[in-house]
């Protein structure tokens, strides 16, 4: 039986792109080359921002490029394809509905690492792009795994956005105090976990080496659920 091919529908953002896929390749059970899987991953820049749109409907749409980005992959053979970026999955169903692939979906997988790495959580903090957080795609999830979101305030949220366009996006090194300080916040608001809803901050943890039980990473959950899907067992 041929072994399934991952495609990434990528570039939103490209530095989440380049981790998302070092991550396949870490994760992935792997003696030799031939073991890893194949991977085609179409790192797209010039796709239109996605909270621009959905906070502002006036804005170019990154629906269409998105879609045509999927075909394109579904094209070249690819039997899965992800797409490491938390706000483009308010786009979610009309990208599924247009490839015959199966779209992996960083929400739902997010919310199941939750559930199994934290199993009594019952609140945790979202953090992540005002796109992302009106769109409300974590709450509607949420509910199917017994979890309540929690949301940043509006100065939080702000930064939240100064630290993934300004800073990671820009190339900058992110204002690692303003994180933490933060992450610290929403759990003294009650968050049993807070969860990095943007695959900018996934860029942080990396780069940082955060390895705490109550900060979970969107990017990891999604990595670990094709590798998963894929070749039957993850590292981790």
């Amino acid at each position: 039986m041929t072994e399934k091919t991952l495609g990434v529908l990528g570039g939103v953002g490209p530095l989440a792109t380049v981790y998302f896929a070092d991550l396949i390749v870490k994760m992935t059970p792997a003696s030799r080359d031939q073991d890893h899987i194949r991977t085609i991953v179409s790192n797209n820049p010039k796709i239109p921002d996605r909270t621009d749109y959905i906070l502002d409907r006036t804005k170019p749409d990154p629906l269409p490029a998105m879609v045509a980005d999927a075909k394109m992959l579904a094209s070249l053979g690819c039997d899965l394809i992800a797409i490491p970026c938390n706000t483009a999955h308010f786009f979610y169903d009309e990208i599924q509905k247009n490839v015959d692939v199966r779209v992996m979906n960083i929400i739902e997988e997010t919310l199941r690492f939750a559930r199994r790495t934290v199993p009594q959580a019952q609140k945790v903090g979202i953090l992540a792009t005002s796109g992302t957080l009106q769109s409300n795609v974590y709450p509607h999830v949420a509910e199917r795994f017994g979890i309540e979101c929690i949301y940043p305030d509006e100065r939080d949220a702000a930064t939240l956005m100064r630290i993934i366009y300004d800073e990671v996006k820009a190339g900058k090194p992110a204002d690692e105090k303003a994180f933490f300080s933060i992450v610290e916040r929403m759990k003294a608001a009650g968050c049993d976990a807070v969860i990095l809803g943007c695959t900018e901050l996934s860029a942080i943890y990396y780069e940082l080496h955060i390895r705490r039980p109550d900060i979970l990473d969107s990017m990891t959950a999604l990595a670990a659920a094709c590798v998963t899907e894929i070749k039957g067992s993850v590292l981790l």
